[in-house]
C-alpha cells in the first residue's frame, strides 16, 4: 500500500508541467560567444543541481567529523512514583528526575576516521561533478550555437545557388526556344537542380532541431546567429590532450574510488569493539535520595547482528572492485576520444586549404562553362554540374568549419579547460 501511494505521488509530480524559465534567464547573445556560454551554464538547471549537491556533500563532512568530538546529552523525566505493598500505607512521590552525560570516543578501529575520509572524498567527487557538469553544459550549448549557425549558413548557400541556377536556366530556355540549345539537355539540367533542392528539406529539419537545442540553453529562438568566435586554437587543443588525466570526469571517479576504499575500512571497523569515555550526573525523582555521579570507560561490542556487518563488508568490497573497473574504463574511453579528436583536427586542418582552393577552381569552372555555352564548347549539363560543384565546395567549407569548432570545444570540455576559457566562476 505504501509503495502504491508513493508511486501515485511520483506520477502526480511528473504530470506537472515543466516550469518555464523566467524572462530574466534569457541569455544575452550580443556580448559574444564565450560570455553567452558562461551565462547559459550559470542559468542551467543541471549545473545548479550539481552545485547544490556539492554544498550538501560539504556539509556531510561535518556530520561525519562530529563523531570525533565530545558529545553532551541530557534527559529529563517528569512524573510520579507510587510505592505499594507490604502492610504499611502506600506512598507517592512526584517531581522531576534528569541526567546529563558527556562522552568522548576513544577507539573504534578507525571507523569514524574512515567515515570522515569517505565524506571528504565524496565532497571532492561532488566538486568534480559540478566542474564536469559545467564543461558539458557549455559544450552542448556551444554545439547548439554552432549547429544553428552552420544550418543557417548552408541553407543560405543552397537557396542562393538554386536561385542563381534558376536564373541561368531561364536564360538558357530562351536560347532553347531559338534552337541554339537542345531541349533534352535542358530537361536533364532541371532534374539535377531538383535533386539538389531536395537537400533543402533535410537542412531545414536540422535547423529546426538546432533551434530547439539552442532555446534549451539560451532561452531564445533566433532565426540565425553569427559564426561563433574561436575561443582556442588547434595548438592549444593539442596541448590540452596531453593533460587528460586532470579531466573532471576522471577526478570524480578517482574520488569515488577513494570513497569506496574508505567505506571498506569503515565496514572492517564494524567488527572491532568501540571504547568511549563517559561521565554523567543524574538527579533522583525523590528528594530524599542522593544524586548519582558516574565516570568510566564504556566498551561496546556486538557479538551477533544477523550477518549485517558481513553483508556490508562484502558490499563494500564489490563497490571498490566496481569503481576500479569504472575508473579504468573511463580512462581508456577518454584517452581514445581525445586521440580521435586530435586525428580529426589534423585532418580538418589539412582539408580546409584544399577546400578553399576547390571553391576557387569550381567558381572559375562555372564561369568558364557559362561563357562557352553559346559557342557550343560546353553543354547545359556541364554548366549546371559546375554550379552544383561550386555549391558543394562552399557547403563543405561550412561543414568543416563547424566540425572544427565543435571538436575544439569537445577537447576543451573533456579535459576540463572549457570552464576556464569562458571564465566560469569556481
Amino acid at each position: 500500500m505504501e509503495i502504491a501511494d508513493m508511486r501515485a505521488a511520483v506520477d502526480a509530480r511528473l504530470a506537472q508541467d515543466v516550469a518555464p524559465q523566467p524572462q530574466d534567464a534569457t541569455v544575452p547573445l550580443s556580448e559574444g560567444f564565450a560570455p553567452a556560454l558562461r551565462a547559459a551554464v550559470a542559468a542551467n538547471a543541471r549545473y545548479r543541481s550539481a552545485a547544490a549537491r556539492e554544498r550538501e556533500a560539504a556539509e556531510r563532512i561535518g556530520v561525519a567529523a562530529s563523531a570525533l568530538r565530545p558529545a553532551l546529552s541530557g534527559d529529563a523525566n517528569i512524573g510520579a512514583i507510587r510505592e505499594t505493598g507490604g502492610r504499611g500505607p502506600s506512598t507517592s512521590n512526584a517531581g522531576i528526575a534528569g541526567g546529563l552525560t558527556v562522552s568522548q570516543l576513544v577507539y573504534d578501529a578507525g571507523g569514524t576516521e574512515a567515515a570522515v575520509n569517505r565524506a571528504t572524498a565524496e565532497a571532492v567527487a561532488a566538486i568534480a561533478d559540478r566542474l564536469a557538469a559545467g564543461n558539458e553544459v557549455a559544450l552542448n550549448a556551444g554545439r547548439a550555437w554552432i549547429d544553428l549557425w552552420q544550418y543557417s549558413e548552408r541553407l543560405r548557400l543552397l537557396r542562393g545557388r538554386t536561385s542563381d541556377m534558376d536564373m541561368l536556366l531561364t536564360q538558357i530556355e530562351r536560347l532553347s526556344s531559338t534552337g541554339m540549345v537542345d531541349r533534352a539537355s535542358l530537361d536533364a539540367a532541371r532534374r539535377q537542380i531538383v535533386d539538389i533542392s531536395l537537400e533543402e528539406t533535410r537542412l531545414e529539419a536540422g535547423l529546426d532541431e538546432a533551434r530547439s537545442r539552442f532555446a534549451r540553453f539560451f532561452n531564445a529562438r533566433p532565426s540565425e546567429v553569427g559564426q561563433p568566435a574561436a575561443i582556442l586554437s588547434v595548438d592549444e587543443a593539442r596541448r590540452m590532450t596531453r593533460n587528460w588525466q586532470r579531466a573532471p570526469d576522471l577526478q570524480r571517479e578517482a574520488a569515488q574510488l577513494l570513497a569506496a576504499q574508505a567505506a571498506l575500512v569503515e565496514a572492517n571497523a564494524a567488527f572491532q569493539p568501540r571504547a568511549r569515555l563517559q561521565a554523567g550526573i543524574r538527579t533522583p525523582l525523590e528528594r530524599e535520595e542522593s544524586t548519582d555521579l558516574t565516570v568510566g570507560l564504556m566498551l561496546d561490542y556486538s557479538f551477533s547482528d544477523g550477518g549485517r556487518r558481513a553483508r556490508q563488508l562484502n558490499a563494500a568490497r564489490e563497490r571498490v572492485t566496481a569503481q576500479e573497473a569504472r575508473l579504468e574504463d573511463l580512462q581508456r574511453e577518454l584517452m581514445a576520444e581525445l586521440e580521435g579528436a586530435d586525428t580529426q583536427l589534423a585532418s580538418i586542418e589539412r582539408s580546409l586549404p584544399l577546400v578553399v582552393r576547390k571553391i576557387e577552381l569550381s567558381r572559375s569552372e562555372a564561369e568558364t562553362a557559362q561563357s562557352q555555352i553559346l559557342t557550343g564548347q560546353s553543354s547545359v549539363r556541364q554548366v549546371v554540374e559546375a554550379e552544383i560543384e561550386a555549391y558543394r565546395a562552399e557547403d563543405q567549407r561550412v561543414v568543416l568549419a563547424a566540425e572544427r569548432q565543435s571538436l575544439l570545444l569537445t577537447v576543451a570540455a573533456r579535459t576540463g579547460e572549457l570552464r576556464a576559457l569562458i571564465a566560469l566562476q569556481e
